[in-house]
């Protein structure tokens, strides 16, 4: 055979050198242009004539002796095998079947670049610092002679050292009361809303939930069949409808800033809802998905550290903290849901990514953690006024109202605008603007929602600009 005709190796091709050239020499034998017995050029020939590596053409021969489409002889070439009818007929049939060519190409995985402006909640990963991480990483493994490395049935609820770590950050930052027993680290805060929906909620129990309010945690109490009634948020936070109204099972908040207004529940409200979900035996599922940024005034207590019934289960996550591919969340747990939820757990996973929760124990330990945050609170109020003083000085017709901390910025829109027409204008010019409607299930107030931690002052100030020249003043019914 003519080899230079009929093998081609494109090196800008996704897929390696040593797949496409075995991919195309298993294609002569099926289509019958190699057949059995006949030789193949040496490793050295085809590496010379292909300008490839020889270890590129070894791969690729080993590859299809293994799979019979070829055979080594002592001494000798390769060569085609004897079973090469056989396989051609049965890669025939196979594509008969299952309308499949033989060149179709495998499709490869596409990794993000990162967040658009002003994607919300998306933490800056370029100040997190890697090479610490690293470093103590490595030390997990070296001090733990690779018991990290096994399975860890007994750890269902976590590493021990990064929950003792994590009770005492919760005491001393956010007021949770709680010993570090009672502490499960999650896949993530969707793992834990999940778990406690099956856990908590029968077919048809009623959850109160905030309205516009978080869609994960929607979903996670639709999934164990929960009546969901939607609560309006007003300045001081989610309204909660009167005592003798539906009783609900689960009462889920985002007390410290609503999710997505921005809005914090006032002390009044937060001591009436601890009260009535002891009368009533309702859990109350608060979500503090950003309270370690705050940029006027110190953090809020926790609405759990108020609760003196034990019906407050608190949720956090270390995605918006340090970066999210961690996955790594908790649940703050009252004594009596401990060990069901862990038999529950144990259903999902039996343990999470050790190494990781390892390695995260070390970080809280060194106190490069506190260091983080502290950077992060800077840097990220700087990006918030960064933010502010651009639209302002654009005079965009939007209402800041909630400033005093967190991730993201609500903007809210003059009466009559469509938020969703202004979000999708947003998008056709590189920007990533949800419309607060789109966070709601009813009629609410229109806005739009603004994350600016991931992004440098001359993104937001880029960012601003592209909104400008879209003259969003024109108000879209």
């Amino acid at each position: 055979m003519k080899r230079q005709k009929i093998l081609f190796l494109d090196r800008k091709n996704a897929l390696s050198l040593q797949v496409q050239l075995s991919a195309q020499l298993k294609g002569l034998v099926q289509s019958g242009q190699l057949n059995a017995g006949d030789p193949l050029p040496s490793t050295r020939e085809l590496a010379a004539e292909l300008k490839v590596s020889r270890n590129t053409v070894v791969y690729a021969y080993e590859r299809l002796i293994s799979e019979g489409y070829l055979n080594s002889r002592i001494r000798s070439r390769v060569y085609v095998s004897d079973t090469a009818p056989e396989l051609r007929s049965a890669a025939q049939r196979s594509e008969k079947q299952q309308g499949i060519r033989a060149d179709i190409r495998v499709p490869t995985a596409s990794y993000s670049d990162g967040p658009k402006p002003f994607r919300p909640c998306q933490p800056d990963v370029q100040l997190f610092p890697l090479a610490i991480w690293n470093r103590l990483r490595g030390k997990a493994l070296r001090s733990t002679n690779r018991s990290l490395l096994h399975y860890n049935s007994e750890a269902t609820l976590g590493f021990r050292p990064l929950r003792e770590n994590l009770a005492a950050y919760l005491r001393d930052s956010r007021g949770v009361v709680c010993e570090w027993w009672q502490i499960a680290i999650t896949s993530g805060s969707q793992q834990a809303l999940y778990l406690l929906a099956n856990l908590l909620l029968k077919q048809n129990d009623t959850v109160f939930m905030e309205d516009p309010g978080y869609i994960g945690a929607v979903r996670a109490w639709k999934s164990a069949g929960a009546n969901i009634q939607y609560l309006p948020i007003d300045q001081h936070g989610v309204v909660l409808p009167p005592l003798k109204s539906t009783a609900a099972t689960i009462v889920y908040v985002t007390p410290s800033r609503q999710f997505p207004t921005g809005a914090s529940l006032s002390l009044a409200r937060r001591l009436a809802l601890v009260k009535r979900a002891a009368s009533v035996n309702t859990w109350i599922v608060e979500d503090d998905y950003d309270s370690e940024f705050r940029y006027i005034a110190p953090p809020l207590p926790s609405l759990q550290s108020l609760d003196s019934g034990n019906r407050v289960i608190y949720v956090g996550t270390f995605s918006k903290l340090l970066f999210p591919s961690l996955r790594l969340g908790y649940a703050v747990l009252p004594k009596a849901l401990v060990e069901p939820f862990a038999e529950l757990k144990s259903t999902a996973e039996d343990h999470g990514p050790m190494i990781d929760q390892a390695t995260l124990a070390a970080f809280m330990d060194s106190g490069a953690f506190y260091s983080h945050i502290r950077r992060c609170r800077k840097n990220y109020a700087e990006r918030q006024q960064t933010f502010l003083d651009a639209v302002e000085k654009g005079s965009l017709p939007l209402d800041f109202r909630y400033r005093d901390g967190g991730m993201n910025l609500t903007g809210f829109l003059p009466a009559g605008c469509d938020d969703r027409g202004w979000s999708e204008r947003l998008k056709g010019r590189g920007l990533d603007v949800p419309a607060l409607s789109q966070y709601a299930q009813r009629p609410v107030e229109r806005g739009l929602v603004f994350g600016f931690t991931a992004f440098t002052p001359a993104q937001i100030r880029q960012g601003v600009e592209k909104m400008l020249k879209l003259d969003l003043h024109k108000t879209m019914r």
